[in-house]
């Protein structure tokens, strides 16, 4: 097989990229295997660092590893796509998914070669036919004292969850999606909601609800796998999704907008909690709001 590489033909980490790689072109049936990647192993002062730019194809939380189409690597090797350890946060490596567009840096240590300083930088979609137009309409969200409107959609587990079901315990709804790729938005929301979760499985009271703003990517299959990634308890948390009608016609109840930009939801952050009667007890809009409020105002709606 012949490459382009940039770099002097006795680096031997060349060899095992070589080796690692899923390229456009078949690797030639004598090519060694790669060497294995110790977590946690320290890197020598010797290893190289090169920038790296590409697309998301697979991911093997096993591992970890993620195969990437990436762009040619400035003074190492052309663009191509092959499978690269990841050596970072578990909870970063968690949220990645198919199709995320990412930047990271490749580090060649050696024989080893892994990759660290991962982030998202945005989604590349794979179009289907049940893309949806469906939006939330502005200035008809509900307020504080009002009560919440009925609906139904369904959870993680696939089936239908009416959000009348839950009067006699307070609810907190918020909205996310499970391909966000800005850190301070879905991400920061979700981490923020485990550890609500953690203290509502502790004290044997409330709902968490988290509504997805992209029904159409988002299917109760993508929900329940991406809801054990971050450890959410069906039997408290649960993930909603629904036709792309319904969920807009949710989303605007709680004055959430969202739409469509360049591969990802654009969408208001907001978070409500709902008294046991089915009315909301609080509001907060935006990414300024804490879990510990949170809690307190599910506890405060509890009691009454």
């Amino acid at each position: 097989m012949k490459r382009r590489v940039l770099v002097s033909a006795g680096l031997a980490a060349t060899v095992a990229l070589a080796a690692g790689c899923k390229s456009r072109r078949e690797l030639p049936a004598n090519a060694p295997s790669r060497p294995a990647i110790t977590p946690g192993a320290p890197v020598s002062a010797s290893a190289k660092r090169y920038p790296l730019k590409g697309v998301i194809t697979a991911v093997d939380f096993s591992k970890p590893a993620i195969t990437v189409a990436h762009e040619d690597i400035p003074g190492f090797m052309e663009g191509m796509t092959m499978e690269f350890p990841v050596r970072d946060d578990p909870k970063v490596v968690a949220l990645l998914r198919p199709g995320d567009r990412i930047e990271a840096r490749l580090v060649i240590d050696g024989k080893v070669f892994f990759l660290e300083n991962v982030l998202t930088k945005g989604f590349v979609p794979t179009p289907t036919a049940s893309s949806s137009s469906a939006r939330p309409e502005p200035n008809r969200g509900v307020g504080v004292g009002d009560l919440v409107p009925d609906f139904t959609l369904v959870d993680q587990t696939g089936k239908p969850v009416r959000f009348s079901q839950f009067r006699g315990e307070p609810v907190a709804v918020t909205f996310v999606y499970t391909r966000c790729p800005i850190a301070t938005a879905c991400p920061i929301t979700v981490g923020k909601f485990s550890k609500i979760a953690a203290a509502l499985v502790k004290e044997k009271f409330g709902t968490l609800l988290a509504v997805t703003v992209d029904p159409a990517g988002d299917t109760p299959a993508v929900l329940k796998d991406y809801a054990t990634r971050v450890g959410a308890d069906p039997s408290r948390w649960k993930f909603l999704t629904g036709d792309p009608a319904a969920v807009a016609r949710v989303a605007e109840r709680f004055g959430v907008l969202y739409y469509p930009d360049h591969g990802q939801i654009v969408h208001s952050q907001a978070v409500a909690v709902v008294d046991p009667d089915g009315r909301v007890a609080n509001l907060y809009y935006g990414e300024e709001w804490e879990p510990e409020s949170v809690l307190q105002d599910l506890e405060k709606a509890r009691k009454g």
